[in-house]
Protein backbone atom coordinates (compact mmCIF):
# COMPACT_ATOMS: atom_id res chain seq x y z
CA UNK A 1 0.00 0.00 0.00
CA UNK A 2 1.48 3.37 -1.04
CA UNK A 3 1.64 6.42 1.22
CA UNK A 4 -1.37 8.13 -0.35
CA UNK A 5 -3.65 5.11 0.17
CA UNK A 6 -2.33 4.79 3.73
CA UNK A 7 -3.19 8.42 4.49
CA UNK A 8 -6.56 8.04 2.78
CA UNK A 9 -7.87 4.93 4.52
CA UNK A 10 -5.95 5.54 7.74
CA UNK A 11 -7.47 9.02 7.96
CA UNK A 12 -10.97 7.66 7.30
CA UNK A 13 -10.57 4.99 9.98
CA UNK A 14 -9.23 7.46 12.55
CA UNK A 15 -11.99 9.97 11.74
CA UNK A 16 -14.65 7.29 12.22
CA UNK A 17 -13.16 6.22 15.55
CA UNK A 18 -12.75 9.82 16.68
CA UNK A 19 -16.32 10.86 15.87
CA UNK A 20 -17.82 7.67 17.33
CA UNK A 21 -15.75 7.64 20.52
CA UNK A 22 -15.82 11.35 21.41
CA UNK A 23 -19.52 11.53 22.39
CA UNK A 24 -19.20 8.27 24.31
CA UNK A 25 -16.13 9.43 26.25
CA UNK A 26 -17.69 12.81 27.05
CA UNK A 27 -20.94 11.20 28.20
CA UNK A 28 -19.11 8.62 30.31
CA UNK A 29 -16.79 11.19 31.90
CA UNK A 30 -19.69 13.55 32.70
CA UNK A 31 -21.81 10.77 34.23
CA UNK A 32 -20.14 11.12 37.65
CA UNK A 33 -20.67 12.82 40.97
CA UNK A 34 -20.47 16.62 40.79
CA UNK A 35 -17.15 16.88 42.65
CA UNK A 36 -15.57 14.27 40.34
CA UNK A 37 -16.51 15.85 37.00
CA UNK A 38 -13.86 17.86 35.17
CA UNK A 39 -14.39 21.60 34.80
CA UNK A 40 -15.52 22.29 31.24
CA UNK A 41 -13.69 25.60 30.77
CA UNK A 42 -10.44 24.04 31.98
CA UNK A 43 -10.83 21.20 29.50
CA UNK A 44 -11.42 23.64 26.63
CA UNK A 45 -8.31 25.60 27.69
CA UNK A 46 -6.12 22.49 27.57
CA UNK A 47 -7.61 21.49 24.22
CA UNK A 48 -6.06 24.64 22.78
CA UNK A 49 -2.76 23.89 24.53
CA UNK A 50 -2.65 20.40 22.99
CA UNK A 51 -3.61 21.73 19.56
CA UNK A 52 -0.78 24.30 19.65
CA UNK A 53 1.69 21.64 20.83
CA UNK A 54 0.67 19.18 18.12
CA UNK A 55 0.82 21.69 15.25
CA UNK A 56 4.07 23.18 16.55
CA UNK A 57 5.69 19.74 16.64
CA UNK A 58 4.80 19.18 12.98
CA UNK A 59 6.09 22.63 12.01
CA UNK A 60 9.39 22.07 13.85
CA UNK A 61 9.77 18.71 12.11
CA UNK A 62 9.14 20.30 8.71
CA UNK A 63 11.43 23.26 9.36
CA UNK A 64 14.12 21.00 10.90
CA UNK A 65 15.03 23.91 13.14
CA UNK A 66 13.45 25.41 16.26
CA UNK A 67 14.84 28.82 15.26
CA UNK A 68 13.17 28.71 11.83
CA UNK A 69 9.94 27.59 13.47
CA UNK A 70 10.08 30.46 15.97
CA UNK A 71 10.67 32.98 13.17
CA UNK A 72 7.78 31.49 11.18
CA UNK A 73 5.36 31.76 14.11
CA UNK A 74 6.58 35.25 15.05
CA UNK A 75 6.00 36.51 11.51
CA UNK A 76 2.55 34.89 11.46
CA UNK A 77 1.44 36.30 14.82
CA UNK A 78 2.79 39.81 14.12
CA UNK A 79 0.89 39.97 10.85
CA UNK A 80 -1.80 41.88 12.69
CA UNK A 81 -4.29 41.96 9.82
CA UNK A 82 -4.27 38.16 9.40
CA UNK A 83 -4.29 37.61 13.16
CA UNK A 84 -7.28 39.94 13.55
CA UNK A 85 -9.16 37.89 10.94
CA UNK A 86 -8.94 34.70 13.05
CA UNK A 87 -10.21 36.29 16.26
CA UNK A 88 -13.87 35.74 15.38
CA UNK A 89 -13.54 32.02 14.42
CA UNK A 90 -11.38 31.46 17.51
CA UNK A 91 -14.14 32.94 19.67
CA UNK A 92 -16.76 30.82 17.88
CA UNK A 93 -14.75 27.60 18.31
CA UNK A 94 -14.30 28.29 22.03
CA UNK A 95 -18.05 28.79 22.38
CA UNK A 96 -18.73 25.63 20.37
CA UNK A 97 -16.45 23.51 22.55
CA UNK A 98 -18.26 24.65 25.69
CA UNK A 99 -21.67 24.02 24.09
CA UNK A 100 -20.43 20.58 23.03
CA UNK A 101 -19.94 19.46 26.63
CA UNK A 102 -23.22 20.95 27.83
CA UNK A 103 -25.12 19.24 24.99
CA UNK A 104 -23.60 15.83 25.65
CA UNK A 105 -24.21 16.18 29.38
CA UNK A 106 -27.93 16.32 28.57
CA UNK A 107 -28.30 14.09 25.51
CA UNK A 108 -27.55 10.50 24.60
CA UNK A 109 -24.55 10.25 22.18
CA UNK A 110 -26.49 8.82 19.20
CA UNK A 111 -29.12 11.52 19.51
CA UNK A 112 -26.43 14.18 19.64
CA UNK A 113 -24.64 12.79 16.56
CA UNK A 114 -27.84 12.61 14.51
CA UNK A 115 -29.25 15.95 15.65
CA UNK A 116 -25.94 17.73 15.07
CA UNK A 117 -26.21 16.93 11.36
CA UNK A 118 -28.61 19.88 11.20
CA UNK A 119 -25.40 21.83 10.61
CA UNK A 120 -25.70 20.61 6.99
CA UNK A 121 -29.00 22.50 6.72
CA UNK A 122 -27.78 25.69 8.42
CA UNK A 123 -24.53 25.71 6.44
CA UNK A 124 -26.32 25.09 3.13
CA UNK A 125 -28.79 27.91 3.76
CA UNK A 126 -26.09 30.37 4.79
CA UNK A 127 -23.92 29.50 1.79
CA UNK A 128 -26.97 29.81 -0.47
CA UNK A 129 -28.25 33.16 0.75
CA UNK A 130 -25.05 34.85 2.01
CA UNK A 131 -22.56 33.60 -0.61
CA UNK A 132 -25.10 32.93 -3.39
CA UNK A 133 -24.02 29.31 -3.78
CA UNK A 134 -26.65 27.39 -5.79
CA UNK A 135 -28.09 24.06 -4.64
CA UNK A 136 -29.31 21.25 -6.86
CA UNK A 137 -32.86 19.90 -6.63
CA UNK A 138 -31.42 16.70 -5.12
CA UNK A 139 -29.68 18.71 -2.41
CA UNK A 140 -32.91 20.52 -1.55
CA UNK A 141 -34.63 17.13 -1.31
CA UNK A 142 -31.79 15.88 0.90
CA UNK A 143 -32.26 18.86 3.23
CA UNK A 144 -35.98 18.07 3.49
CA UNK A 145 -35.18 14.42 4.31
CA UNK A 146 -32.68 15.67 6.91
CA UNK A 147 -35.31 17.83 8.63
CA UNK A 148 -37.77 14.91 8.72
CA UNK A 149 -35.12 12.56 10.13
CA UNK A 150 -33.90 14.98 12.79
CA UNK A 151 -37.47 15.83 13.82
CA UNK A 152 -38.20 12.11 14.20
CA UNK A 153 -35.07 11.63 16.31
CA UNK A 154 -36.00 14.55 18.55
CA UNK A 155 -39.65 13.50 19.01
CA UNK A 156 -38.83 9.87 19.76
CA UNK A 157 -35.91 10.63 22.10
CA UNK A 158 -36.04 8.86 25.45
CA UNK A 159 -33.21 9.40 27.96
CA UNK A 160 -31.27 6.30 29.04
CA UNK A 161 -32.60 4.55 32.10
CA UNK A 162 -29.21 4.57 33.86
CA UNK A 163 -27.03 7.49 34.86
CA UNK A 164 -26.27 9.58 37.92
CA UNK A 165 -26.81 12.95 36.25
CA UNK A 166 -30.34 14.23 35.62
CA UNK A 167 -30.62 15.23 31.97
CA UNK A 168 -32.30 18.32 30.61
CA UNK A 169 -32.95 17.29 27.01
CA UNK A 170 -34.41 20.69 26.08
CA UNK A 171 -31.16 22.40 27.10
CA UNK A 172 -29.23 19.77 25.16
CA UNK A 173 -31.21 20.34 21.95
CA UNK A 174 -30.90 24.13 22.30
CA UNK A 175 -27.11 23.79 22.63
CA UNK A 176 -26.93 21.59 19.52
CA UNK A 177 -29.00 24.09 17.51
CA UNK A 178 -26.68 26.88 18.67
CA UNK A 179 -23.70 24.75 17.59
CA UNK A 180 -25.25 24.23 14.15
CA UNK A 181 -25.69 27.96 13.56
CA UNK A 182 -22.26 28.93 14.89
CA UNK A 183 -20.66 26.16 12.82
CA UNK A 184 -22.43 27.41 9.69
CA UNK A 185 -21.43 31.01 10.34
CA UNK A 186 -17.81 29.98 10.94
CA UNK A 187 -17.84 28.08 7.65
CA UNK A 188 -19.16 31.09 5.74
CA UNK A 189 -16.65 33.38 7.45
CA UNK A 190 -13.70 31.11 6.68
CA UNK A 191 -14.84 30.79 3.06
CA UNK A 192 -15.28 34.54 2.64
CA UNK A 193 -12.36 35.92 4.65
CA UNK A 194 -9.66 33.29 5.14
CA UNK A 195 -9.83 31.22 1.95
CA UNK A 196 -7.31 33.44 0.16
CA UNK A 197 -4.77 33.27 2.97
CA UNK A 198 -1.35 31.96 1.94
CA UNK A 199 -0.49 30.72 5.45
CA UNK A 200 0.41 27.07 6.00
CA UNK A 201 -2.52 25.09 7.44
CA UNK A 202 -0.55 24.27 10.61
CA UNK A 203 0.58 27.88 11.01
CA UNK A 204 -3.04 28.96 10.64
CA UNK A 205 -4.08 26.41 13.27
CA UNK A 206 -1.43 27.71 15.68
CA UNK A 207 -2.66 31.24 15.07
CA UNK A 208 -6.32 30.34 15.68
CA UNK A 209 -5.50 28.14 18.70
CA UNK A 210 -3.34 30.88 20.24
CA UNK A 211 -6.21 33.35 20.10
CA UNK A 212 -8.53 30.60 21.35
CA UNK A 213 -6.14 29.96 24.24
CA UNK A 214 -6.47 33.58 25.36
CA UNK A 215 -10.27 33.55 25.00
CA UNK A 216 -10.70 30.21 26.81
CA UNK A 217 -8.28 31.33 29.54
CA UNK A 218 -10.34 34.46 30.19
CA UNK A 219 -13.54 32.37 30.19
CA UNK A 220 -11.99 29.86 32.61
CA UNK A 221 -10.90 32.54 35.10
CA UNK A 222 -14.14 34.52 34.82
CA UNK A 223 -16.57 31.61 35.20
CA UNK A 224 -14.76 29.03 37.33
CA UNK A 225 -12.02 30.77 39.33
CA UNK A 226 -13.81 30.00 42.60
CA UNK A 227 -14.26 26.31 41.73
CA UNK A 228 -10.65 26.04 40.58
CA UNK A 229 -9.45 27.65 43.81
CA UNK A 230 -11.50 25.17 45.87
CA UNK A 231 -11.05 21.90 43.94
CA UNK A 232 -7.93 22.52 41.88
CA UNK A 233 -7.27 23.03 38.18
CA UNK A 234 -7.19 19.33 37.32
CA UNK A 235 -10.31 18.17 39.15
CA UNK A 236 -11.63 15.03 37.47
CA UNK A 237 -8.71 14.80 35.02
CA UNK A 238 -8.02 11.07 34.86
CA UNK A 239 -6.54 9.08 31.95
CA UNK A 240 -9.90 8.95 30.13
CA UNK A 241 -10.32 12.73 30.25
CA UNK A 242 -6.79 13.31 28.90
CA UNK A 243 -7.44 10.87 26.03
CA UNK A 244 -10.76 12.58 25.33
CA UNK A 245 -9.17 16.04 25.36
CA UNK A 246 -6.39 14.97 23.00
CA UNK A 247 -8.83 13.21 20.66
CA UNK A 248 -11.06 16.26 20.48
CA UNK A 249 -8.06 18.52 19.79
CA UNK A 250 -7.01 16.66 16.62
CA UNK A 251 -10.51 16.23 15.18
CA UNK A 252 -10.23 19.20 12.83
CA UNK A 253 -6.85 18.02 11.56
CA UNK A 254 -8.28 14.55 10.82
CA UNK A 255 -11.02 16.12 8.70
CA UNK A 256 -8.36 18.12 6.84
CA UNK A 257 -6.40 14.90 6.12
CA UNK A 258 -9.53 13.10 4.88
CA UNK A 259 -10.51 16.00 2.61
CA UNK A 260 -6.98 16.11 1.16
CA UNK A 261 -6.47 12.40 0.49
CA UNK A 262 -10.08 11.16 0.15
CA UNK A 263 -13.21 13.12 -0.75
CA UNK A 264 -16.43 14.43 0.77
CA UNK A 265 -18.41 11.26 -0.04
CA UNK A 266 -15.99 9.04 1.87
CA UNK A 267 -16.06 11.53 4.74
CA UNK A 268 -19.86 11.17 4.86
CA UNK A 269 -19.52 7.38 4.96
CA UNK A 270 -17.10 7.75 7.87
CA UNK A 271 -19.51 10.04 9.72
CA UNK A 272 -22.41 7.65 9.09
CA UNK A 273 -20.35 4.77 10.44
CA UNK A 274 -19.55 6.95 13.46
CA UNK A 275 -23.28 7.42 14.19
CA UNK A 276 -23.76 3.64 14.09
CA UNK A 277 -20.71 3.19 16.32
CA UNK A 278 -22.07 5.72 18.80
CA UNK A 279 -25.41 3.87 18.84
CA UNK A 280 -23.71 0.54 19.59
CA UNK A 281 -21.59 2.17 22.30
CA UNK A 282 -24.64 3.80 23.90
CA UNK A 283 -26.43 0.47 23.95
CA UNK A 284 -23.47 -1.20 25.66
CA UNK A 285 -22.53 1.57 28.10
CA UNK A 286 -25.72 3.45 28.91
CA UNK A 287 -28.55 0.92 28.42
CA UNK A 288 -29.86 2.95 25.49
CA UNK A 289 -32.50 1.06 23.50
CA UNK A 290 -33.58 2.95 20.37
CA UNK A 291 -37.12 2.30 19.19
CA UNK A 292 -38.14 1.75 15.58
CA UNK A 293 -39.05 5.37 14.85
CA UNK A 294 -35.81 6.64 16.37
CA UNK A 295 -33.82 4.20 14.22
CA UNK A 296 -35.78 5.28 11.15
CA UNK A 297 -34.95 8.91 11.89
CA UNK A 298 -31.24 8.14 12.17
CA UNK A 299 -31.42 6.22 8.87
CA UNK A 300 -33.07 9.21 7.16
CA UNK A 301 -30.32 11.48 8.48
CA UNK A 302 -27.61 9.23 7.02
CA UNK A 303 -29.44 9.00 3.67
CA UNK A 304 -29.73 12.78 3.50
CA UNK A 305 -26.00 13.16 4.27
CA UNK A 306 -25.18 10.87 1.36
CA UNK A 307 -27.57 12.53 -1.11
CA UNK A 308 -26.41 16.03 -0.24
CA UNK A 309 -22.74 15.19 -0.83
CA UNK A 310 -23.26 12.88 -3.80
CA UNK A 311 -25.01 15.38 -6.06
CA UNK A 312 -23.46 18.83 -5.57
CA UNK A 313 -23.95 21.74 -7.92
CA UNK A 314 -21.44 21.70 -10.78
CA UNK A 315 -21.11 24.93 -12.77
CA UNK A 316 -21.33 24.63 -16.54
CA UNK A 317 -18.02 25.00 -18.31
CA UNK A 318 -18.02 25.93 -21.98
CA UNK A 319 -15.57 23.86 -23.97
CA UNK A 320 -12.76 25.76 -25.63
CA UNK A 321 -9.88 24.41 -27.73
CA UNK A 322 -7.50 24.96 -24.80
CA UNK A 323 -9.87 23.16 -22.39
CA UNK A 324 -10.20 20.23 -24.82
CA UNK A 325 -6.42 20.01 -25.07
CA UNK A 326 -6.14 20.00 -21.26
CA UNK A 327 -8.80 17.30 -21.02
CA UNK A 328 -6.98 15.20 -23.60
CA UNK A 329 -3.72 15.66 -21.75
CA UNK A 330 -5.35 14.45 -18.51
CA UNK A 331 -6.82 11.25 -20.00
CA UNK A 332 -5.31 7.81 -19.30
CA UNK A 333 -1.89 7.34 -20.84
CA UNK A 334 -2.38 3.88 -22.30
CA UNK A 335 -3.39 5.42 -25.69
CA UNK A 336 -0.29 6.35 -27.73
CA UNK A 337 -1.79 9.53 -29.14
CA UNK A 338 -2.50 10.84 -25.66
CA UNK A 339 1.12 10.42 -24.62
CA UNK A 340 2.18 13.25 -26.91
CA UNK A 341 2.56 16.77 -25.62
CA UNK A 342 -0.03 19.47 -26.21
CA UNK A 343 2.28 21.16 -28.75
CA UNK A 344 2.58 17.90 -30.71
CA UNK A 345 -1.19 17.45 -30.61
CA UNK A 346 -1.63 20.99 -31.98
CA UNK A 347 0.82 20.27 -34.80
CA UNK A 348 -1.02 17.05 -35.66
CA UNK A 349 -4.31 18.94 -35.76
CA UNK A 350 -2.82 21.62 -38.07
CA UNK A 351 -1.45 18.89 -40.34
CA UNK A 352 -4.83 17.17 -40.45
CA UNK A 353 -6.53 20.50 -41.25
CA UNK A 354 -4.02 21.21 -44.06
CA UNK A 355 -4.62 17.75 -45.54
CA UNK A 356 -8.37 18.30 -45.35
CA UNK A 357 -8.09 21.65 -47.19
CA UNK A 358 -5.83 20.09 -49.84
CA UNK A 359 -8.26 17.22 -50.41
CA UNK A 360 -11.13 19.69 -50.66
CA UNK A 361 -9.21 21.73 -53.27
CA UNK A 362 -8.51 18.56 -55.31
CA UNK A 363 -12.20 17.68 -55.24
CA UNK A 364 -13.17 21.16 -56.49
CA UNK A 365 -10.51 20.99 -59.21
CA UNK A 366 -11.91 17.68 -60.45
CA UNK A 367 -15.31 19.31 -60.77
CA UNK A 368 -13.94 21.99 -63.23
CA UNK A 369 -14.49 21.15 -67.00
CA UNK A 370 -11.39 20.05 -68.93
CA UNK A 371 -11.74 22.93 -71.41
CA UNK A 372 -11.46 25.44 -68.60
CA UNK A 373 -8.46 23.61 -67.19
CA UNK A 374 -6.69 23.90 -70.60
CA UNK A 375 -7.57 27.58 -70.97
CA UNK A 376 -6.34 28.23 -67.48
CA UNK A 377 -3.09 26.44 -68.25
CA UNK A 378 -2.68 28.36 -71.58
CA UNK A 379 -3.31 31.73 -69.97
CA UNK A 380 -0.81 30.99 -67.27
CA UNK A 381 1.84 30.20 -69.90
CA UNK A 382 1.06 33.43 -71.71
Amino acid sequence: MNDERLWKYGGLLLLTLQQASMPLMVKYSRNREENEVFITTVNVFFMEVIKITFCSTILIHNARSVKKFAIQIYEAMTDWMETAKVCLPALIYTLQNNLYYVALSNLEPTTFCAFYQLKILTTALMFRFLLNRPLTSTQWMALLVLVVGVTDVQMQYQPPSSGRVVENSTLGFVCVIAMCFTSAFAGVYLEKVLKGSEANVFVQNVRIASVGLIVSGISMLYNDSETIGRDGLFRGFDALVWVMTTTNSVGGLLIAVVMKYADNILKIYAQSAAIIGAAVGSWLLFDFSPNLLFSGGVLLVMISMYLYSKYPHRPRVEKTPLLEEQQLASKPKDIPYLNTSIQEQREQRLLQEAMRVENLADEKLRMVPNSLKLNTGRSSRD
